[in-house]
């Protein structure tokens, strides 16, 4: 039975009641009724020395609370010692799977995969497999048939045939971009999306194979393998949830895929205006004529300071005429101080973004208007002592490993990757054909750090969009965080299946994952790490100790709190038993929102 106050209003007057759930022994129907009269408002608050109603309902909380927990009833149990288990039976179980299960189901899951399976012959439970394979990615990333043993201890999760797993995965890559797109509209109404700008980035990912074929084909791999790579592309929010991906073939070049993925959000999704910001080398010059010209279209395109031209190279570079946004005074950077002066506020000036801009012009010939096009380009250069010591520390890591090279020259080979530490070791010029000797590249070096701190983009946006564009800058570490999440906590490369719609079928069950982790780490705030989250997701068991009763077998810490504060699953007790366990997997299969999200976002 579970209690809770009750008050009627009658005539002027507020009564307190005990109400009960209560099952009729003769008929076996639940209905409810009043267990206890508490009195009147008027003599509880004389009963309690207090003058408003909302003191006398808090006390009264309090007691029916310490009156629950006096109810809880001691479980006893008899164990032998000399008992065997059941052979191969399962003792404990995970449970830390039901949160993205649950985050599954408030994105419309279960409607999402009836109509597509009204709309295509298969007998196979499609929802079942893409919950099964977009949880047990995240919690333990695997093969198809890894995941289906890793399944066996999820506490009551459905289990499909493993031939049904890889029949499920070109449907779901046909049915890609109505998924994506019903996930994204549900997804507005249990998170924040801000799609005002939206990132957009390309990765590869390997297979281990020696031969390609007509998808996976040779490329210049992000790991340096030398392996068949296939293509994807990623368009995030502002806040670093995914919106839509397109995969391509492993030898085609990236920059045609941000048009074509474009297209797709325009006319699937029903964006109408949105901000695309990208890297020089997806957002060429036809890809920015293509915003640019766009109805309600814009751009934000990263831009090497090193390859402007000279004049625009030492613009950017003069230490002298810079601002601040709330300000008009103009800042030379070798004359700054410890801090700054904005409205009146002094702030530090490690915490601040200067920044200048200017207006160039751009005439180039169209690949695909096949005539010279003008771009007028708004060039904004920004400076921060904060990114300025990240680039030395970096630096200075890589100098490191550099003379640690220098000490054996016979593995010294040339490179132009600046990420490598080789790049910054040359050769001594010597007569004759001696051994080759190497030193650190001081010039280079030098040349470098006058780099440091800076950051370029250009844009069509006009000027009274330079806060936009410069809060742009500083939120593209979203979008290269999806992809470090997807190569390493979710495991997506290397892929093991090989036709073309079952590597992006697997690819999708990637995506959709990386959407509910991003959701559950919105919800906790941002407060905890990938690795925190997902190893307390991971470490979540319950065993059986006998019967119907289980015990938890996790680490109660602040985020499993949190977790249970968000969701209302709290496993953290001495025990629990087998009812209150499916009573967290109905809830966890149905889509009402959680109370707490629903409060969060004010439905």
């Amino acid at each position: 039975m579970s209690i809770r106050l009750h008050s009627t209003s009658s005539k002027g007057s507020v009564c307190y009641y005990i109400k009960e759930d209560y099952t009729n022994p003769l008929t076996k129907k639940r209905t409810t009724r009043n267990r206890q009269s508490l009195g009147n408002l008027s003599s509880l608050m004389e009963k309690y020395s207090v003058s408003s109603r909302e003191e006398v309902e808090s006390i009264l909380k309090m007691e029916i609370e310490a009156m629950r927990k006096a109810e809880k009833k001691l479980i006893t149990l008899d164990f032998d010692s000399s008992a065997l288990l059941p052979l191969d039976s399962v003792s404990s179980f995970n449970v830390g799977y039901l949160f993205p299960w649950k985050i599954l189901s408030m994105l419309g899951i279960s409607a999402i995969c009836r109509s597509i399976a009204q709309r295509n012959n298969f007998k196979f439970d499609l929802e079942e497999i893409m919950r099964l394979l977009v949880c047990a990615r995240i919690i333990a990333p695997g093969s198809k048939k890894g995941t289906l043993d890793t399944a066996r201890s999820f506490y009551r999760c459905p289990l499909p045939n493993l031939h049904d797993v890889y029949r499920a995965l070109p449907v779901l890559a046909q049915e890609r971009y109505f998924i994506e797109k019903e996930i994204y509209k549900n997804s507005q109404k249990i998170c924040t999306r801000d799609s005002a700008i939206l990132f957009y980035d390309c990765t590869n990912f390997y297979f281990e194979i020696e031969e390609d074929d007509d998808f996976r084909r040779y490329g210049k791999s992000k790991e340096n393998r030398p392996n068949p790579i296939a293509q994807y592309g990623l368009f995030t929010d502002r806040g670093g949830i995914p919106i839509a991906d397109i995969c391509f073939e492993g030898n085609r070049n990236e920059s045609f895929s941000m048009r074509e993925l474009e297209k797709t959000l325009e006319k699937d999704f029903g964006f109408s205006r949105f901000i695309v910001c990208a890297d020089a080398a997806l957002n060429g010059f036809e890809n920015k004529l293509y915003n640019d010209r766009k109805e309600n279209g814009a751009y934000i395109v990263t831009q090497p300071i090193k390859k402007m031209k000279k004049t625009d190279r030492e613009w950017a570079l003069d230490r002298r005429g810079w601002r601040i946004l709330g300000s008009e005074k103009i800042y030379d950077l070798d004359q700054l101080g410890e801090t700054v002066f904005i409205h009146g506020h002094e702030i530090p000036a490690k915490k601040v973004t200067f920044y200048k801009d200017r207006w160039i012009k751009t005439i180039k010939k169209s690949h695909d208007s096949g005539k010279k096009e003008e771009l007028e380009e708004h060039i904004i250069v920004s400076y921060s002592t904060k990114y300025r010591n990240y680039q030395r520390r970096i630096r200075e890591k890589k100098l490191e490993r550099a003379e640690a090279m220098l000490k054996n020259p016979g593995k010294i080979t040339k490179t132009t990757d600046q990420r490598n530490p080789r790049y910054y070791i040359h050769p001594i010029e010597k007569d004759g054909n001696s051994t080759p000797e190497y030193e650190l590249d001081t010039q280079r070096i030098a040349e470098d750090m006058r780099y440091d701190g800076f950051y370029a983009v250009t844009t069509d946006l006009k000027d009274e969009d330079i806060e936009l564009i410069i809060q742009a800058n500083h939120q593209r570490w979203e979008i290269e965080e999806c992809f470090r999440i997807m190569k390493s906590e979710l495991e997506v490369r290397p892929i093991f299946v090989s036709r073309r719609e079952a590597i992006e079928g697997h690819l999708l069950t990637c995506f959709i994952a990386l959407v509910v982790y991003r959701i559950l780490e919105q919800y906790l705030e941002n407060k905890y790490t990938i690795k925190e989250i997902i190893e307390t997701l991971k470490n979540m068991n319950a065993g059986r100790l006998k019967g119907a009763v289980y015990r938890p077998t996790l680490t109660r810490t602040e985020l499993t709190d949190e977790l249970a504060k968000i969701f209302e699953y709290q496993f953290a007790y001495e025990v629990i038993e087998e009812k209150d366990l499916n009573k967290i997997v109905k809830n966890a299969n149905g889509k009402n929102v959680a109370k707490f999200i629903k409060e969060r976002k004010g439905v």
